[in-house]
């Protein structure tokens, strides 16, 4: 009986993976699925997200949006309209195709299917050949509206429940033609209205003077009166001439003007208005407009971006406040589309320039674990408790920032990881716009590290830095592929020339979870070849760094109370997320809260020493949101060799004998992000350098007391780490 039931099982296991691979390959065959999913071999390569900066040598001329099951979202094709669907129909041959943003509407929120929002693409030079082979209209995309059905609704007369957008630009070139048309009338009347009176008047200079004959008289012309208008004249029938004009004027006129020449009543566009200036509508709402290929006003760009506390910071993009209709089961997630007209910008390029000592002084604000989320993001832990009642975490971490830039006014801001609440940012894109809208409207440089958290959402490591790197104002940068990481970059700010370094800034990818988890659980680590990297970047600042410190600098002794020369102090810091182990060091001297436990990883690679022999003097991170002290952390340096002193190897140590370091937590500043642990209110920390004093200054501020300095502290002067 064994073997028989043996010999059973093995059949029926024989007959259930025989039926499941055959349904697997039916599936696959008519994309439900995807294979390459489920098995280990890469048979299909998905590129890397190109919503954030599209290329913009194609045209747009259609959009769709179409569902795709959840199982088959990773082919490229589910989603995508056929190739003969839309504008023009089938122009594959020539290059054109259907192109997914690679986001959900729904973010994730609908049972079995995804909905993906396509874009029909011409390149440039293909759509022009078109045109000239009269194979296609000269019309692509010009505008994108979306419409408020409720809204729209109560517009009177507006029994189509056209967009209010439409019905404005409707009215405004209409205006347009009215005003130009009003204006040629009144040319016309006070032409007709000189004629006149010169008339008038004329008859009568010949009535009294009745010598003149019909144009002969010469020398009585010179005597004639000069004309004028005379207001309220009427003769017989040029008077009567006059009213028909007025007459004729306020007739020709179907609205009246207000003094400032816009009319006071909209008037609705018939569909066949509606479709005389090219708008198409499409679905769920919204709204294209066609017109010439005009490279000023063609679309060539369109990004999803969701909630109603969306922005897009992007200098040539648009985002449309009203929502795409009836695709989210929540508006706080309800998808906006945004769209770019004009070429693809290098923000780098445009907007960012080198960094500039300000005199002497140099202010940063560290922003330190905001969490932000692609919605309103809920309010952890808030101080008062009270305060939680219908708190939104992102606008009230937003609020409290734009006050502490308004009233510090700083050079850079430094943010020092978990911009992105990855858990609550099902579109990081989003969560990091929002994150970063106040520095690049405010036009102040920042830097970035990533945090732990902010590639847990819709985006990877390297896209994630990527995007922060690209921005507007960024001084960040991806950092060189083979090091670990991403982010590893060095930033310097000039001083009196291009060549001087007077502030040097080294920010390095502390990662995320251990790579050893059962030897060394917890947190990861800087690698060696990222601490490798920075040294080596070190190294190429030293002749910048020589250069500025020659520079001069007047100071009045106190003594003597005569003017002096003194060099200047060249300045550095370090910045990163997770603190490293001297974090722990607590039986020093230390300034701050210390609420909670230091979750630095287990394993030391030395950077604390590292930074210090680079010349750092502070450390900033985050992490640990409850924590906000400065420790001096500080070592007892052996005895060198006399040859290290003669080769000048002895590091920039401050006090002989002593290795000082400042490690300094900044506190953190989001809502979205835990607090508690006693009653912790968020705040920011502030750096002020001064190379003229060798002096780096901080404090921090709370949202609870804004405007109030709290633990205010000199921790370098002259060049030396000290406790002051």
């Amino acid at each position: 009986m064994l073997p028989k039931r043996f010999l059973r099982g093995f059949l029926y296991l024989f007959v259930f993976l025989g039926v499941a691979t055959t349904l697997l390959l039916i599936a696959n065959k008519h994309q439900i699925i995807e294979i390459n999913e489920y098995i280990p071999f890469d048979y299909f390569s998905s590129a890397a997200p190109s919503f954030f900066q599209p290329p913009s040598n194609s045209f747009i001329i259609d959009i769709a949006i179409r569902e795709c099951y959840i199982v088959n979202y990773k082919n490229p094709n589910c989603g995508k309209p056929e190739p003969s669907a839309g504008k023009f129909g089938d122009l594959s041959s020539y290059g054109s195709s259907w192109v997914r943003v690679k986001k959900d509407l729904g973010l994730g929120k609908l049972w079995f299917h995804k909905k993906i929002l396509s874009l029909k693409k011409l390149e440039h030079k293909e759509f022009q050949n078109l045109i000239r082979e009269n194979i296609i209209d000269d019309t692509v995309v010009i505008d994108i509206v979306v419409g408020d059905a409720k809204a729209d609704a109560n517009i009177p007369g507006n029994v189509h429940r056209l967009p209010q957008k439409i019905i404005d630009k409707f009215n405004k070139d209409k205006d347009v033609e009215n005003l130009k048309y009003d204006a040629k009338l009144q040319l016309e009347f006070k032409q007709d209205e000189g004629k006149i009176i010169e008339n008038e008047i004329t008859e009568k200079y010949n009535e009294e003077d009745p010598k003149k004959e019909d144009g002969k008289n010469t020398q009585n012309d010179q005597n004639k009166p000069k004309l004028k208008e005379v207001k309220g004249t009427n003769v017989d029938e040029n008077g009567k001439r006059k009213r028909e004009r007025k007459t004729k004027r306020n007739d020709d006129k179907s609205h009246n003007f207000d003094t400032s020449g816009v009319m006071n009543q909209l008037d609705i566009p018939t569909m066949e208005q509606v479709k005389e200036q090219g708008w198409v509508y499409k679905f769920n709402g919204v709204w294209i407009q066609y017109g010439s290929h005009n490279n000023e006003q063609a679309i060539n760009g369109i990004d999803l971006l969701f909630g109603p506390e969306a922005v897009d910071p992007r200098p040539n993009w648009e985002l449309i406040q009203q929502p795409i209709q009836d695709i989210s089961i929540s508006t706080e997630l309800a998808p906006h589309l945004t769209f770019r007209r004009g070429p693809k910008l290098d923000y780098k390029k445009k907007y960012n320039t080198p960094l500039k000592i300000n005199g002497d002084q140099f202010k940063i604000l560290q922003v330190a674990d905001l969490h932000f989320s692609t919605g309103y993001g809920k309010c952890l832990e808030p101080q008062p408790p009270s305060s939680a009642i219908g708190c939104k975490a992102d606008s009230r971490t937003l609020k409290f920032i734009n006050h502490v830039l308004d009233v510090e006014k700083p050079d850079m801001v430094v943010l020092t990881g978990d911009q992105v609440f990855g858990s609550t940012s099902p579109d990081s894109e989003t969560s990091a716009f929002k994150a970063l809208s106040p520095y690049i409207e405010r036009k102040i440089p920042f830097a970035i590290v990533m945090g732990n958290h902010d590639a847990e959402g819709s985006l990877g490591a390297k896209e994630m830095m990527g995007l922060y790197a690209n921005m507007p104002y960024s001084v960040a940068a991806m950092g060189p592929e083979e090091i670990d990481g991403f982010g590893n970059y060095v930033v310097s700010v000039q001083g009196k020339t291009l060549t001087s370094v007077a502030l040097s800034f080294y920010f390095v990818d502390s990662h995320a979870y251990s790579s050893n988890p059962k030897v060394y659980p917890g947190y990861d680590w800087i690698k060696p070849n990222q601490l490798m990297y920075m040294k080596e970047e070190g190294a190429a600042l030293r002749d910048g760094i020589a250069e500025f410190e020659k520079e001069t600098v007047k100071e009045v002794d106190q003594e003597t109370k005569k003017e002096k020369k003194k060099n200047r102090t060249h300045l550095s810091m370090a910045f990163f997320h997770i603190p490293i182990p001297e974090f722990k060091n607590f039986n020093q001297p230390m300034t701050g809260e210390h609420r909670e436990g230091v979750t630095a990883p287990r394993y030391n690679t030395g950077a604390r020493d590292v930074f210090q022999e680079l010349g750092v003097k502070a450390i900033g991170i985050g992490h640990d949101h409850c924590n906000d002290y400065c420790l001096m952390d500080q070592k007892q340096l052996q005895l060198q060799s006399r040859q290290e002193k003669r080769e000048g190897d002895s590091g920039d140590a401050g006090d002989a004998g002593d290795n000082k370091i400042w490690l300094c937590y900044g506190g953190g500043v989001g809502l979205g992000g835990y607090g508690g642990y006693g009653g912790y209110i968020r705040r920011l920390r502030v750096f002020a350098l001064d190379t003229a004093k060798g002096e780096i200054k901080t404090w921090k501020r709370t949202e609870a007391e804004p405007e109030k300095i709290i633990d205010e502290q000199i921790l370098v002067t002259g060049g030396n780490v000290v406790n002051w």
